[in-house]
Order: structure tokens, then C-alpha cells, then sequence
């Protein structure tokens, strides 16, 4: 008797251990990893900006930062300064005091299974405040158009195609300008922000 017990015990607090270790795992920005559910993935880009662009289709910059690396804006081109494009096609917050986040990963389905992306990511600042509202687009090629996508889309099994996906969220100036702790969590990898 004395020893089943003991057998359980172990049992149990072997169980135990391995829960600890089974939850998020941390990840570096521009690695390739495969989540639990066979998402075979790298986080390309989290940055932030005031305005982002918002010119949708074929456009290289769609969601990202808006400033004077924009190949929509410069010499020769239809909008000269930052300022005049973002009049026209930027994305930025209603309130003064919010910022944006622009997110970029690559993914693709590396399971046995038809997968839904719908994955945005949780943003948690100062190690409470989590903020995971937003938006999500892909484009099948770096040719194709950007797609909104409001509801995910199905990645299905044995497709080797790799995409583009891009996310943004509104967060309070704080999370951007503050020295507190920051990090992004994406398919159950964290990665460290600041």
C-alpha cells in the first residue's frame, strides 16, 4: 500500500512539473518556430507609430509605420511629404494619446490539420495590462493584394505556402513611451519588447 502511494505521489508531482514548463515559451524576433497546434511561424516586425499606412492592396507599406521610408512618398512619386500621404491614406488613432502597433509575422500550416489564423497576438505592458484589439490582414504573395481579414483564414494541410500576415492595435501612449516591461505574445512564444 505504502509503496503505491508513493508510486502516485510521484506520479502526480512529476505531472505537476511538467505543467510548469509547458506553458509559454520565449522567443526572439526573426526565428522561425512551430507552435503546439503545428503553426510553423517568425515574428518579423513589432514597432510603433502614430499614423500607419493605410493605403490597402498591392501596397509593399500597408499597416507599417508611416514616414519617409514609405515607397509611396518622395521625389517623382504622386505624394511628396509624409504629411501629405497620411492626409489621405494614413491610419492613426482617434485620440492623441493613443499610439499604434504594427505586428508582421510569416506563417504556415506545418500540421495534419486545416488551421484557422486569426492570431493578433496579446501586447502585455508593465507585466498586467493586456491589449489584444485589433486588426488583421494577409496577402498570398509579395505581389498579391491585402486582405483584411475580420474572421481568419483556413491554412489547409499539406500546402507548403508560406504568408505575410500583418496586425495593428491601438494602445495608450504610456505602453509606447514608458520604460516598464513590454512584451508580445504570438502562438504561445513571448517575445521581449523592452
Amino acid at each position: 500500500m505504502k509503496k503505491a502511494i508513493s508510486v502516485l505521489l510521484c506520479i502526480a508531482i512529476v505531472l505537476g512539473l511538467s505543467g510548469c514548463f509547458g506553458g509559454v515559451k520565449e522567443g526572439k524576433t526573426g526565428e522561425t518556430y512551430t507552435s503546439s497546434n503545428g503553426i510553423e511561424f517568425t515574428l518579423n516586425e513589432v514597432s510603433f507609430a502614430e499614423v500607419i499606412d493605410g493605403w490597402g492592396g498591392a501596397n509593399d507599406d500597408f499597416w507599417k509605420p508611416l514616414d519617409e521610408t514609405n515607397g509611396n512618398i518622395g521625389s517623382g512619386k504622386r505624394w511628396a511629404t509624409v504629411e501629405q500621404y497620411a492626409l489621405v491614406h494614413g491610419l492613426k488613432p482617434n485620440n492623441d494619446d493613443d499610439r499604434v502597433v504594427f505586428i508582421s509575422y510569416t506563417a504556415k500550416n506545418a500540421s495534419k490539420y486545416d488551421i484557422t489564423i486569426d492570431e493578433i497576438g496579446v501586447l502585455n505592458y508593465d507585466d498586467g495590462y493586456e491589449y489584444s484589439d485589433g486588426a488583421l490582414a494577409y496577402r498570398v504573395s509579395e505581389e498579391g493584394v491585402w486582405q483584411e481579414l475580420p474572421n481568419g483564414i483556413i491554412l489547409k494541410k499539406l500546402i507548403d505556402n508560406k504568408y505575410e500576415f500583418r496586425a495593428y492595435m491601438v494602445v495608450p501612449k504610456q505602453v509606447v513611451e514608458s520604460e516598464k516591461s513590454l512584451t508580445y505574445t504570438l502562438f504561445g512564444y513571448e517575445f521581449k519588447i523592452k
